[in-house]
């Protein structure tokens, strides 16, 4: 895996997390506490390797959507949810019509 030197840093509501741009730190799942869309295959929501870690959210995962992803993603297959869904200003999510995306917490923007 190729690590670039930048590095993004999410302000979230009560603390703040670092993330290498392109990557993530740690074992399985390290100290992440989010879910970070990186859209690095193509614009899936359902694609594993889109996400950081290389999981597709579930309803127990906390998403953040940056605005310096690859691609912003799409909502376009069924059962998708997440805890929480956190867009940061100019990113934004699309949800196919027909489908729906379930955030069970907070969605912010």
């Amino acid at each position: 895996m190729i690590m670039l030197a930048v590095t993004l840093t999410l302000s979230l509501t009560t603390f703040s997390q670092e993330f290498l741009s392109g990557g993530y730190q740690g074992g399985t799942h390290g100290n992440i506490k989010y879910t970070l869309w990186s859209g690095a295959v193509d614009d899936n929501w359902a694609e594993p390797g889109n996400w950081c870690p290389a999981v597709v959210p579930d309803e127990n995962a906390d998403v953040v959507i940056p605005p310096a992803a690859n691609v912003m993603p799409e909502v376009k297959s069924e059962g998708l949810s997440c805890r929480s869904l956190t867009i940061q200003p100019e990113a934004e999510v699309k949800i196919q019509s027909g489908f729906v995306l379930t955030v069970n917490g907070v969605e912010t923007q």
